[in-house]
Parts: structure tokens; C-alpha cells; sequence
């Protein structure tokens, strides 16, 4: 428990992208008004994915840490005299993301759970699914697609797990407030967002786990349910 309060009082992702859009834009505006020539700058870009690594590893988010990290590393060697990668080459990774993608799904396939509540899968559409009565938990899968899971009449007992897959799609999961909402999604290329309220840690719990690779995972609280 002290572990998940430290990681949300200190969003490390967050910082170090705001950190990197602040820096980025002194530097164009140094270089717009002839003091620097941003291009002699712009080569530290791994840097950034270095750091980027560094604060998945500190919200302990592994595989996404993994994929930074590596980014960082390959296309730094020449900051300390390897030979050079072209930045387009990072373009060919993105057949390797599918195969990521692929891990992914063998992974909640093979993870043992109580019967699932509800097991969505949007390829190149949308998929709607509300759910009722108790939640055991469940799957959500969007592949160039979107998937909205509306948790707003369910119960949660004590705690459950959803399964999340975003490959350039987006998947959106509502829950209604007094839920405790806990973030493990790795995201390679994307992004995840939770606009929950907190909780009390004896609230139930939902965990949410995963991978937005090239797409976005957003959970939040119902409109209606807004005070």
C-alpha cells in the first residue's frame, strides 16, 4: 500500500515529460531568437527516453522501463563515440510492437481467474459493454478500435483485475466512485490516464493491467456521478 501512495503523490512519467516539453521549448525559442542552434541540442533527444525509462522503473511499470530504456541506449551510442543509428530506424520497430502486442494477449490468456464478468473485444470497431451485479473481473481488447466498459452498476467486493490491450486504439473503463483504481499498464508509445478520486486502501480494489502500445487507456468516474 505504500508502495501505490508513493507512486501517485509522485508521478514520475508525468514530471519527466513536462520536464522535456519545458525544455524543448526554451530551446526552440533560444534558437528562434539566434542564441543557440537547436540542432546541435536536439542529438541529446535519448536522453530523454533514458529518463523516461527511469521514471516507469521508480512507478514500477517494468516492461514499459524495458522498452525506454532500450530506446535510450541504442539510439545514445553515438553520444559516446559508437556508431550512430538513424532516428528513422526507430519507424522499423513497429513490427516488433505487434509482436509485443501478441505477448500480451498469450499472457492474459494463460493468467488462471475466476470466470470473468465480461470479456470485450473491439478489432477495427466499437464495442459497449455495461456490467451489473458482482464484478470478478475481465478483458478488454482494442485493436485499431475502441472498447468503453461501463463498471457504473457493479459491485466489487473485495478486489478484481481487468486485463487491458490498446494497439492504436483506445479503451475507456468507468467505475463508480468509492472504487480503489490501481495503475499497472505499461505504456509503449502511449499513454494511460486515471481521472478517478482516490480511495481509502481497505476500498475495493480494481487493478488494471496491461499495455497501451500505441494507443490510450482512460479511467474514470461516470458524468453522472459527478458531483
Amino acid at each position: 500500500m505504500n508502495d501505490e501512495r508513493r507512486s501517485r503523490r509522485l508521478p514520475w512519467q508525468r514530471l519527466v515529460t513536462g520536464l522535456t516539453i519545458l525544455a524543448l521549448g526554451i530551446l526552440f525559442w533560444l534558437d528562434r531568437i539566434g542564441n543557440v542552434d537547436a540542432h546541435e541540442y536536439l542529438r541529446w533527444w535519448p536522453v530523454a527516453a533514458l529518463a523516461m525509462g527511469v521514471a516507469h522503473l521508480l512507478d514500477r511499470r517494468w516492461f514499459g522501463a524495458a522498452i525506454w530504456l532500450i530506446i535510450g541506449m541504442y539510439f545514445g551510442l553515438p553520444l559516446i563515440g559508437f556508431p550512430g543509428a538513424e532516428v528513422w530506424h526507430i519507424i522499423g520497430v513497429w513490427p516488433l510492437l505487434i509482436s509485443v502486442g501478441g505477448v500480451m494477449l498469450m499472457m492474459q490468456a494463460l493468467r488462471a481467474s475466476e470466470r470473468p464478468s465480461v470479456n470485450a473485444i473491439a478489432v477495427m470497431a466499437g464495442n459497449v459493454r455495461r456490467v451489473g451485479g458482482r464484478f470478478t473481473g475481465g478483458s478488454a481488447i482494442a485493436v485499431m478500435g475502441g472498447c468503453d466498459i461501463d463498471l457504473t452498476a457493479a459491485q466489487l467486493e473485495s478486489g478484481a483485475v481487468i486485463d487491458v490491450l490498446a494497439f492504436w486504439g483506445g479503451i475507456g473503463i468507468r467505475v463508480p466512485r468509492g472504487w480503489k483504481v490501481i495503475d499497472r499498464v505499461a505504456p509503449i508509445l502511449g499513454g494511460v490516464e486515471d481521472k478517478t478520486d482516490g480511495a481509502s486502501d481497505d476500498a475495493p480494489r480494481l487493478i488494471v493491467r496491461g499495455a497501451a502500445i500505441m494507443g490510450g487507456i482512460d479511467v474514470r468516474h461516470p458524468k453522472e456521478s459527478a458531483g
